[in-house]
Parts: structure tokens; C-alpha cells; sequence
């Protein structure tokens, strides 16, 4: 297991540029498993043992309030990982992980991390890195809940998720999957399932054209235009 977590971490960015003996430290104590959809991660108020990081599948990080209504903070990605600050700081996780889908997932034990990011100026670099980019796409994302309208937000994430390379001009459609189902992308977007149905529809007319998870835009511009969305090397991206 231990080979196989190294060869995994080798592949990963947030090890990029980590010497050997360092990711050889981090496989003491580490875990690589499955996980079936619907698995509970960790919980809101419990104190790390592992820095979860995804290889494959898809997963989520929720807040709840008083009443146990839960809210979507986040899709977790393959080669996201889940909330390193908390592990860093040896402090109660701030929200909750669940996998969305069958995912397997690396877990390095805590106090390992910990040591290792104290003894090696890479791999702190890398994760301080990670830090920095958790850190502004948190803002992006309260940026987005309070200066978009609920159109802005649907249009900004489905561009999110166009391929980035160079669209030819006379091809400027694409087709995009949604990688959450649509009750998890509107609790992310802050919307209620029933708002992100009419901001589809509101949409459709626009450059849309949506078959059960699948989204065809006809003019990635044109979207971007109408919803008044930025390129996204620009400074209006979500």
C-alpha cells in the first residue's frame, strides 16, 4: 500500500517539486481506499486525523445550521484536498465531506503531515500554495453570491467547466456534464432547486440548451456576453 500511495503522490500537484525521502515520510500511517457515494468523510466540529486528498470520484464539503439544513460549500475534484487548513492547525473542521460518487481516496496521517511540512521548505511551499488558492477561490465564490444575479452565477459556473483551450471561432459551442447533480449545483450556486430550473429556462433562450446533465452551449461568447460573465483569464471570472 505504502508503493502505491508514493506512486499516487508523485502524480499529484500538491507534491510537485517534493523530494522523495519527504513523500516516502508521508506514506507512514497513510491510507488509500475506496469509498461507496453517500460516505461520510469527516464531520463538522471533529479534529483531523488525516489530510484527505481525492484521486478519483467526486465529493462535496457542507455546512449545516441549527437545524440541520445543509448547504453545499464546495466540490472537492481529483487531485483536491479537503480542507488542509484544518489539518495545519490541528482545529476542528469548519464543515462536513461526503463523497457524491464511488471515490478512492489518499489520507495522510495528520501529525505526519504536520512534521514533514515543518522540516521540508518544499513541500510547506506546495502547501502553502494550496492554502493561497483555497483561500481566493473563497472569495471568488462570496464575490459571486453577492454581485451576481442567480442568471450570472449559473452562466459563470457552466463556463467554469468549458474546456480552457483556444476555441476556434467559427466553433464556438460546447457541450458540458454537469459534474454534480442539479440538487448539489444549485445548494453551491445558492439557489433552491426550483430557482435553478427557471434560470435554466431563463437561459435557454440565451445560448443554452440543457438535456437532463448535459448543457450545450451554442456561443461560449455570446453566453458571456449576455450574462455579462468575464473571460476567464479576466477579472470578472468566477
Amino acid at each position: 500500500m505504502r508503493q502505491g500511495a508514493l506512486t499516487l503522490m508523485r502524480d499529484l500537484p500538491l507534491f510537485e517539486g517534493v523530494a522523495d525521502e519527504t513523500l516516502e515520510a508521508l506514506t507512514y500511517g497513510a491510507l488509500l481506499q475506496w469509498f461507496p457515494r453517500e460516505t461520510r468523510l469527516f464531520a463538522e466540529g471533529e479534529i483531523p486525523d488525516f489530510l484527505h486528498i481525492l484521486v478519483e470520484g467526486t465529493a462535496m464539503l457542507a455546512g449545516c445550521d441549527e437545524a440541520g439544513q445543509e448547504t453545499v460549500i464546495d466540490i472537492v475534484r481529483p487531485g483536491d484536498c479537503f480542507v488542509p487548513a484544518a489539518v495545519l492547525a490541528d482545529a476542528p473542521y469548519l464543515m462536513s465531506a461526503r463523497t457524491l460518487e464511488s471515490s478512492r481516496i489518499l489520507m495522510l496521517a495528520a501529525p505526519v503531515l504536520r512534521a514533514q511540512v515543518a522540516r521540508d521548505h518544499a513541500l510547506a511551499l506546495r502547501v502553502m500554495s494550496t492554502l493561497v488558492g483555497q483561500c481566493r477561490g473563497l472569495v471568488r465564490e462570496v464575490k459571486n453570491l453577492k454581485l451576481r444575479t442567480t442568471t450570472q452565477r449559473l452562466a459563470a459556473f457552466i463556463l467554469s467547466q468549458v474546456d480552457p483551450s483556444p476555441q476556434d471561432e467559427a466553433e464556438d459551442g460546447a457541450t458540458v456534464e454537469l459534474p454534480v447533480s442539479k440538487r448539489v449545483l444549485a445548494s453551491r450556486l445558492g439557489m433552491t432547486p426550483e430557482q435553478l430550473s427557471r434560470t435554466f429556462t431563463k437561459l435557454t433562450p440565451h445560448q443554452l440548451h440543457v438535456t437532463g446533465n448535459t448543457v450545450r452551449v451554442r456561443s461560449v461568447e455570446q453566453l458571456r456576453r449576455h450574462c455579462n460573465v468575464g473571460h476567464p483569464n479576466g477579472h470578472h471570472t468566477s
